[in-house]
């Protein structure tokens, strides 16, 4: 019989504040790639800028990067505030491999935070699916400027 454990319901309420602070954050991110993208775009005329739509959306994965790994260190403040890992670098590191689902076994999590890790790779896969879709809506928009 499966015997659920207060512990997982207040990890699971942790996670959803945490989670839409990750939201907040991946929304202002990707309000950034919108702006990035219309703004650029003014400056691609024609398809002989090759380089320039390299550049393009090296910018708009640079802005996507930095949005994921800020997200990732709101997780982690949360971890090295509670005590949940030993330090704070064991934060990032642990935050880091949940949130981007890799996974860190090596890391000594607080009993009663065990769960912690798969409520943020749920967060992680999502965003990663958000900015998937962003980055795949900005590469058809770009290919429609060239036809």
């Amino acid at each position: 019989m499966l015997n659920f454990d207060f512990r997982y319901a207040e990890q699971f309420l942790v996670a959803m504040v945490l989670t839409s602070l990750t939201v907040f954050t991946h929304s202002a991110g990707m309000s950034l790639v919108r702006h990035y993208f219309k703004r650029s775009c003014s400056f691609i005329k024609n398809r002989e800028h090759l380089k320039r739509h390299q550049i393009l959306m090296t910018g708009i994965v640079a802005i996507m990067m930095g949005t994921h790994c800020f997200e990732v260190l709101i997780w982690a403040f949360f971890y090295m505030l509670r005590g949940v890992v030993p330090d704070g670098l064991s934060a990032v590191f642990f935050s880091l491999n949940s949130y981007t689902t890799v996974g860190a076994g090596n890391i000594t999590v607080l009993d009663q935070w065990r769960g912690i890790g798969g409520f943020e790779a749920m967060a992680g896969m999502l965003m990663f699916g958000w900015s998937t879709a962003v980055l795949a809506a900005a590469v058809l928009k770009l290919h429609s400027l060239d036809a």
